[in-house]
């Protein structure tokens, strides 16, 4: 029986409720015979210091500690990692450890887990319980005296195809301290997962964690976990959530029989979702709603024709716009998510997004916040243009971009702020001549401005401060 320690480092933009990818690797690790600690180090109130970080694992006494790496904030965490690497095992994970699976190393760490996490990291502690082979496990990167790099890198995992078989990850909540997230009482996660993968090919996307292929649980899965969560929290806690899929409406049959078994609960029940324009028809909306969507995130990224087929968003603007008049007649709020500055972009492909704003502004009930292009590894726009425009490995070379978190309260000024400021904008990666990031910016207000009517509009249905909000948070750049 291994001891293993989960790591989520200290970030700008606080987490406010459990990780439900912790939940999903620390239930594994239980099911798999090992015992588990965590520590949620981007909660408001959690240890966020190295010193008082250490101090926590260190009461533990594990036998390898596991860190969740985010390009944005991985510096600050490989900082970390320097520091308890001279005390304990390190192992990488994550989006960041997917898509640069060498460079923990350079930073303390002895092995990094590549892709879905929760079969590798179980095998891994069963290694380092001398109950299996490092060779032996696909998908992780380790120190190796045999290799002639020090680094030996194991075959590919096949993506996990059966998700209704893997571990309760409720069962893990226990294992999450209240007080982090400034509660008495444990908290829920804020959403679920009812798949995994994304079939597009978005060339601002890498995905390589869940990958293209996708898979979903069965609807008898998820409706098992509602009702533990109903049970242990009661439903006054939880009859809203969000579904965390990469993109909820692929399927359409698929969609159907979740909506119908969501339908079951009796008590009406609340969720918004994530969704690619191209998966919605008025049937499916309509579905959807009476199951109890109330909100759907919708990728639109540029109101360009030309554009929009560089980006390989595979959907047009007037597809976005007949969906968008679906989600209106049926009484959806949508988020419709834009992005500026791509690569070579024109102030002509730009006024079109502008442009489309307009004619679109009508029907979707808000704007994404930010948005400004980021060129993240993994991603075919970082492939391509990292050379020319040279920004290779900016997250290693240049300060972390200095994303504000959103706010708390609904403040005028706040609500605006974290809307139109966008730090990505003052890097301009693709060095856009100064009069295009004027537009850009004047673009970046016009969202903000009417993402703000929107929430003044819908104040009488705001939270208290504090609480989550009724607009999905969402940022095409801070992922």
């Amino acid at each position: 029986m291994a001891r293993v320690f989960l790591l989520n480092p200290p970030s700008p933009e606080p987490v406010k409720t459990p990780l439900l990818s912790f939940c999903h690797l620390a239930a594994s690790l239980r099911q798999g015979g090992h015992q588990v600690a965590l520590l949620d180090a981007s909660a408001p109130f959690a240890p966020h210091d190295g010193a008082a970080i250490e101090e926590h694992i260190a009461a533990f006494a594990p036998d390898l500690v596991g860190l969740h790496l985010k390009t944005l904030h991985v510096q600050p965490a490989y900082a970390l990692a320097g520091r308890l690497a001279a005390r304990w095992p390190l192992v990488a994970g994550g989006p960041h450890a997917t898509v640069c699976p060498d460079e923990p190393f350079a930073h303390g760490f002895d092995f990094v887990v590549r892709g879905e996490g929760e079969e590798v990291l179980v095998e891994l502690a069963d290694a380092v319980d001398r109950q299996r082979e490092m060779a032996d496990i696909a998908g992780l990167s380790y120190r190796s005296k045999t290799s002639l790099t020090g680094i030996r890198k194991n075959p590919d995992r096949p993506f996990i195809r059966d998700l209704d078989a893997l571990a309760f990850p409720m069962a893990a909540l226990d294992l999450f301290d209240p007080a982090w997230y400034g509660a008495e009482t444990a908290l829920p996660p804020a959403g679920l997962l009812s798949s995994r993968g994304c079939p597009a090919a978005c060339t601002f996307c890498s995905n390589n964690v869940t990958g293209r292929k996708f898979r979903y649980r069965s609807p008898a899965s998820i409706i098992s976990e509602i009702l533990y969560l109903h049970e242990r929290f009661g439903r006054a806690r939880t009859l809203c959530w969000s579904f965390f899929d990469d993109s909820f409406a692929v399927g359409r049959r698929r969609v159907r029989e979740l909506c119908a078994a969501l339908r079951t609960l009796g008590q009406p029940v609340h969720w918004t979702c994530t969704a690619h324009p191209a998966h919605l028809d008025r049937e499916t909306l309509v579905e959807m709603k009476q199951a109890g969507c109330g909100g759907i995130d919708i990728g639109m990224e540029s109101g360009d024709p030309g554009m929009l087929l560089r980006i390989g968003k595979g959907v047009t603007v007037e597809r976005v716009l007949e969906v968008l008049g679906f989600c209106k007649s049926v009484g959806l709020h949508v988020v419709v998510n834009l992005m500026f500055g791509w690569p070579g972009e024109t102030d002509a492909e730009l006024q079109a997004t502008i442009d489309f704003m307009d004619r679109a502004g009508p029907m979707a009930s808000a704007w994404n916040a930010r948005g400004v292009l980021v060129p993240y590894p993994g991603t075919a726009i970082y492939d391509d243009n990292h050379e020319r425009y040279g920004f290779t490995e900016w997250w290693l070379r240049e300060p972390p971009l200095a994303y504000e978190p959103f706010p708390t309260s609904w403040v005028p000024a706040e609500i605006l702020r974290c809307y139109a400021d966008d730090p990505a904008l003052g890097r301009n990666f693709f060095r856009h001549p100064e009069k295009h990031l004027q537009k850009i910016r004047l673009a970046l207000a016009k969202k903000a401005e009417h993402t703000f009517a929107a929430i003044l509009q819908a104040a009488p249905k705001l939270p208290a401060p504090g609480a989550p909000p009724v607009l999905p948070e969402m940022s095409a750049s801070a992922s």
